[in-house]
């Protein structure tokens, strides 16, 4: 990131904790003490452990799975308390009046910077599912419309498309994800051997969530772009892992979960509709008092949403570069100690720009089943793992007749707060738990 988008991003949180000046000195210290920190480590063990002091993360638990939920850091909980001692001094002002009208637009407008988008391209939502859903019943499809989506997809990202295909005729068409994929060609010749003329919707995680794939999004948007084919991102694995740019990855729609590697509040969420498809993108749910995008939904929890805008200051404060380069680095570090398990094989592919901050190994059946890897590192060791799902996992046998291919696999999410010695310690029990 730019120093200059550095600066416009501290100004946007500066925003948000402004909107309750009494609060406002304390958590603006926060933010300031933690860059000046960031700024002055020696070294990046030096400065990751600064980091690591701002969870409130259990020590005796190793917490490997941000790619379900994330730790959200003190001062984001500090910001929350404090939003919210201010809202019960007077609910009616607070909650309908001024600390929403002033927080969503303070937030929207960080949420907008964070994604490299306009401020009226963005719409809080609680979740990616939430954000899935606004799309997928605002376009309005029709029957024999076609969506074409990939065998990989998560059930939040899926039952949305999979409803439409139920109850109004559109269909369904699933691209088989090579497995492993070692070239982006694999993809974007079946992304393009799969498109006719009755596909309006092409629907694709950002990051694979069973095997850690980055999908080459660009790539794919220069196929469906020119076709007037609508983009849609299931980015609940993105933001906060990567530096998001929207605009670079040439989406028409990205919806995520902040709660995961945005570290954010639970239930907070980012739905980007880009300007020129929001007239093909109108969501049936209407939003009284508010524009059709603005997320409103009647009450809303204005310290969580605050607390969302105070997690993106956290990201910002560090440098969001930063950030995605101790996702990558502690990934690389996971594949190499992984390789040299005998017992297992690599799932996430090994190129840089097909990989992210998620790792999926599959293990030897003869060694044992997921669930029983899952358990022990649980139980006995403390470390938080992932089992990961089959194929075709959320798809109804109707749509995908014969067997559904399943992995005996896990998945391993580390985020700015996991260490090396975490991961070489992980890797050493599993070593010598398939030995």
């Amino acid at each position: 990131m730019q120093r200059r988008d550095f600066v416009k991003g501290l100004a946007a949180a500066a925003a948000v904790v402004k909107v309750f000046p009494e609060a406002s000195e304390a958590l603006e210290q926060q933010v300031e003490r933690l860059r000046a920190d960031v700024g002055a480590a020696i070294d990046d063990v030096h400065l990751w452990r600064r980091v690591r002091r701002e969870f409130s993360l259990n020590p005796g638990v190793v917490h490997f799975n941000c790619g379900s939920i994330g730790a959200t850091p003190r001062m984001v909980v500090d910001a929350m308390c404090n939003y919210m001692r201010r809202c019960e001094s007077d609910p009616y002002d607070e909650v309908f009046g001024k600390g929403l009208a002033q927080g969503q637009a303070a937030v929207q407008e960080q949420a907008a910077e964070f994604l490299g988008a306009a401020a009226d391209e963005m719409v809080l939502t609680r979740n990616t599912t939430e954000g899935m859903n606004l799309v997928a019943t605002g376009l309005h499809l029709k029957p024999g419309d076609e969506v074409l989506t990939t065998n990989h997809e998560h059930g939040g990202g899926m039952a949305c498309w999979q409803y439409l295909a139920k109850h109004q005729g559109v269909k369904m068409r699933y691209l088989e994800m090579p497995n492993p994929v070692t070239d982006k060609a694999q993809i974007l010749e079946r992304v393009a051997g799969l498109i006719n003329a009755r596909t309006r919707v092409c629907s694709f995680s950002h990051i694979d969530t069973i095997t850690g794939l980055q999908m080459p999004l660009a790539d794919i948007a220069a196929i469906t772009r020119p076709k007037e084919i609508v983009l849609v991102c299931d980015g609940a694995q993105g933001p906060g892992m990567l530096d998001v740019d929207v605009k670079a990855l040439g989406v028409d729609t990205y919806a995520s979960s902040s709660h995961k590697w945005m570290l954010a509040p639970k239930g907070s969420g980012l739905l980007y509709i880009r300007k020129e498809v929001q007239d093909r993108v109108q969501p049936i749910m209407l939003y009284s008092g508010y524009a059709v995008y603005s997320g409103s939904g009647g009450t809303r929890n204005v310290p969580q949403i605050l607390g969302h805008g105070m997690a993106m200051g956290f990201h910002n404060a560090i440098g969001r570069t930063k950030v995605e380069a101790r996702c990558r680095a502690l990934s690389r570090l996971v594949r190499a100690r992984l390789r040299e398990i005998p017992a297992l094989s690599l799932i996430t592919p090994e190129q840089e720009a097909l990989s992210s901050g998620m790792v999926t190994f599959a293990l030897d059946p003869g060694k044992g089943t997921n669930a029983e890897v899952f358990d022990r590192f649980k139980d006995a060791y403390n470390i938080i793992l992932k089992r990961a799902q089959g194929t075709y996992a959320y798809v109804p046998e109707d749509h995908v007749p014969g067997p559904r291919p399943s992995y005996n696999a896990i998945r391993v999410s580390t985020h700015i707060f996991n260490s090396e010695d975490e991961v070489e310690r992980m890797a050493e029990l599993l070593g010598k738990m398939l030995a």
